[in-house]
């Protein structure tokens, strides 16, 4: 059995005829990480629950959330901005898709649960507020002070518009095809639809009879109207393979274990199985039924090409044989009597008709060649912009498997602070604020490590972790006190930065002093990496075939990236310093699974480098890796023991 990944249209109108109890739930709180949208929300009359949202998959009450991220991140800031404290006033779908709006007394909440969808924040008038994700798609812009327009989807409601349902199910080469290509019935739904109304979903349109079209009828409303019912379904064979909110009978009957519960719960519990790999192949099967339909579209295209040439030729050939025997057949129509005269040319025999003069009927078939010709020529272009669209989708299953792919990396425990790992494979580390400093030098500076430290107020203790330490391995490990000092924030050009072993460095004063956190007793001689400038090179590079983002002088990160930039001190926000960047690289690489995973990579993971306000001076795609991703691992050094 093959496992549903993500919440379809039957579902989505389900669980929304059943939020009733959110109607005056206020706000307590709004997160996003990592995709996921949750709000904390206070019901009149019960506890604490969250409502989960995840664009282009899900949207249901959970009362386990994930734990609040450590940083607020700026689409959650945004909607705590209209949203806290407001009561939910109304929850309905938009159109005839899996698109949900939630209407607060400020704002409406959006959540998109189709492919690459987003989840908008809308003033009362429609502009675009806040988004998780800017982007501009063909036929929409999802920007801040746009008008918000919805995704496009069907015209019709696909289970109460059944008038059509004889026509729409022709679409398809089989009956289940039919409902789901033509009626737009989600593939779980139409399988079930046929397995009620006894009809083999391999058949074909055609050979319905009006009777099984009839009960297909009845069993769609069957099913919707169950929706509606309360009750829905957890379906495990093993782990969970779907979640239904009507009784899944086909899956009963092939052995699947029900367990009935409340809607909520089942895509709670459901949801939290499912793994990324199999969200992957939903990516990929997806944009395979795209693809089938674009070569049957095709090959009907090729088809109608051919004919058109075939018919183009045989008007041309006429008109010539005619033209060739000219005088013959003029002479036998004079003679003929009736409308028309059989000629035979050149063992094939040709009609005249003698109504019209023959250099009329000639110019006529000359202008009906020429016009299948341009028929056949419109044809040949529809077929090759088909091609041209297929090869696009095709690298489009790529791309977006790639995308997927790129967020199931786990991060290294040491990525939560500064870091970089030098040509000689050796570790370095920094904190992030004199917190981290100081664990950083409690727990990992050994007496054979380095210590380094920017001649400036306000910079990472640096630990480079290695007694053997090259000239070459300090110089870059400079660069991550250095660049991430104060030193930035102030626009220097350059700053020096000392270096001693970790025996020199103590966190026990004098009598009578005190060291602040963060801060620490330096005893012996400093040496010094002198001018290190503040110019620091991010790269995207790979590891086991999944991107991260490491930073260092530009010679270190050009070595190991599919794309890298350079940044210098500037005046632009973090944040669209790292929406640029991602963007540029992503635009810069031939790739399609390479731009994917680039793609795929969270904004924050970029943002968490920027040192602060910046200035791209520098954006590369080395050469070597502009064929296809590279997955080779960088030295073991680094890893924990």
């Amino acid at each position: 059995m093959k496992r549903k990944l993500s919440m379809n249209y039957l579902d989505v109108i389900a669980w929304v005829s059943r939020s009733s109890p959110l109607i005056g739930a206020s706000v307590q709180n709004v997160y996003y990480k990592d995709g996921l949208l949750w709000i904390k929300l206070k019901p009149k009359g019960a506890g604490t629950v969250a409502l989960v949202a995840e664009p282009g998959r899900r949207v249901h009450l959970t009362r386990s959330p994930p734990e609040a991220p450590e940083r607020v991140h700026p689409f959650a800031g945004g909607l705590r901005k209209y949203l806290r404290g407001a009561r939910i006033r109304g929850v309905k779908t938009v159109g005839y898709d899996r698109v949900v709006e939630l209407d607060f007394e400020r704002a409406k909440l959006v959540i998109e649960l189709v492919p690459r969808g987003v989840a908008v924040l809308l003033s009362p008038e429609g502009e675009i507020l806040y988004a998780n994700e800017y982007k501009e798609m063909k036929d929409r812009k999802i920007k801040r002070g746009e008008k918000y327009k919805p995704p496009p989807g069907p015209s019709w409601h696909p289970f109460e518009d059944l008038g059509g349902l004889e026509e729409r199910i022709k679409r398809g080469k089989d009956v289940v095809r039919g409902l789901i290509i033509g009626q737009k019935i989600p593939a779980d739904v139409a399988e079930e639809v046929l397995f009620r109304a006894k009809v083999k979903k391999d058949k074909k349109p055609e050979e319905l009879t009006p009777e099984e079209l009839e009960e297909i009828k009845k069993k769609i409303v069957d099913v919707y109207r169950e929706a509606f019912g309360g009750k829905a379904y957890l379906a495990k064979a093993g782990l969970p393979v779907a979640f239904e909110p009507f009784y899944p009978s086909l899956l009963a009957a092939q052995g699947a274990e029900l367990e009935e519960g409340d809607l909520d719960d089942v895509l709670d519990k459901y949801f939290a199985e499912l793994s990324t790999e199999e969200v992957e192949e939903d990516v990929e099967e997806r944009v395979k039924r795209e693809a089938e339909r674009l070569k049957k579209a095709m090959e009907e295209q090729k088809a109608l090409a051919e004919e058109y040439k075939r018919r183009s030729e045989e008007y041309a050939e006429l008109a010539s044989l005619i033209a060739s025997n000219y005088a013959e057949i003029e002479e036998l129509l004079r003679k003929s009597e009736g409308e028309h005269v059989k000629v035979s040319i050149d063992g094939r025999e040709v009609v005249v008709p003698k109504k019209k003069g023959l250099d009329e009927y000639v110019r006529e078939l000359f202008a009906k060649s020429k016009e299948y010709e341009k028929k056949y020529k419109r044809a040949l272009k529809a077929y090759e912009e088909l091609q041209e669209e297929l090869r696009r989708v095709e690298e489009r299953v790529r791309e977006e498997v790639a995308k997927e792919k790129a967020r199931t990396r786990r991060k290294e425990w040491y990525e939560k602070y500064h870091w970089l790992i030098t040509s000689s494979g050796l570790l370095a580390i920094g904190g992030r604020d004199a917190g981290q400093n100081e664990a950083v030098v409690r727990r990992y500076l050994e007496d054979d490590d380095y210590f380094l430290h920017a001649e400036v107020q306000g910079a990472p203790a640096v630990v480079l972790k290695g007694k053997e330490a090259k000239e070459e391995d300090l110089r870059e490990a400079a660069f991550l006190t250095a660049c991430y000092s104060k030193a930035w924030k102030e626009g220097r050009g350059s700053v020096d930065v000392f270096y001693v072993k970790g025996s020199q460095v103590s966190k026990s004063p004098p009598p009578g002093q005190y060291v602040a956190k963060g801060a620490f007793i330096i005893r012996g001689k400093r040496e010094y990496v002198r001018n290190v400038p503040l110019r620091l090179a991010l790269g995207v590079e790979l590891v086991d075939g999944l991107p991260r983002i490491i930073v260092g002088p530009q010679e270190l990160v050009e070595r190991r990236s599919v794309a890298y930039a350079v940044l210098v001190p500037g005046d632009t926000e973090k944040r669209k310093v790292a929406q640029k960047l991602k963007k540029l690289w992503a635009s810069k690489v031939e790739d399609p699974e390479l731009r994917g995973l680039i793609e795929g990579i969270r904004e924050e993971e970029i943002l968490e480098r920027v040192p602060g306000k910046s200035k791209i001076v520098r954006v590369a795609v080395p050469m070597k890796t502009r064929g296809g991703p590279r997955g080779e691992e960088q030295s073991g050094a680094g890893r924990r023991d």
